[in-house]
């Protein structure tokens, strides 16, 4: 008899904390990792980039290299904020170019044998992973302030 009152208040606080959650992010989450705001989902390619789609538009509205930044710019693009979402999209191509830069430098530090180019490959990774930790920490307080 005590484990269904415990079932009982577990259900009911799994119930409230899901009611909770559907308040401040108005998401779902699809079991293939597929994410739907609105009538958008947003789903991977073939490349690895998540694309925003509509079901009343063909092509999709938007690809982005990060699932966070493609639920913003869905939120945007619903909102009709066009300037928030090229600004987004910027925060993104940003952060693929610094992120794909840093995983070049640290693939090419493994390989040199010459001691200059190692420092100036040691030089260029710190610099782009500090530029990747400064997109991925504007792009986490945007989407913080976009949805909580």
């Amino acid at each position: 008899m005590k484990t269904n009152k415990k079932e009982k208040v577990i259900k009911e606080l799994s119930m409230h904390f899901e009611e909770d959650f559907k308040k401040t992010l108005p998401i779902s989450i699809l079991p293939n990792g597929n994410v739907v705001y609105r009538n958008y989902i947003i789903e991977q390619n073939k490349q690895g980039d998540w694309t925003i789609n509509n079901s009343s538009i063909l092509d999709p509205i938007g690809t982005f290299y990060l699932k966070t930044s493609a639920l913003m710019a869905a939120k945007a693009y619903d909102r009709n904020d066009l300037n928030r979402m090229f600004e987004i999209e910027q925060l993104d191509r940003d952060y693929k170019k610094n992120h794909s830069d840093s995983l070049i430098f640290a693939n090419n530090l493994k390989k040199t044998k010459d001691f200059d180019r190692y420092l100036i490959l040691l030089n260029k990774l710190e610099n782009s992973n500090s530029k990747v930790e400064h997109f991925k920490e504007q792009i986490s307080k945007m989407f913080k302030y976009s949805f909580v």
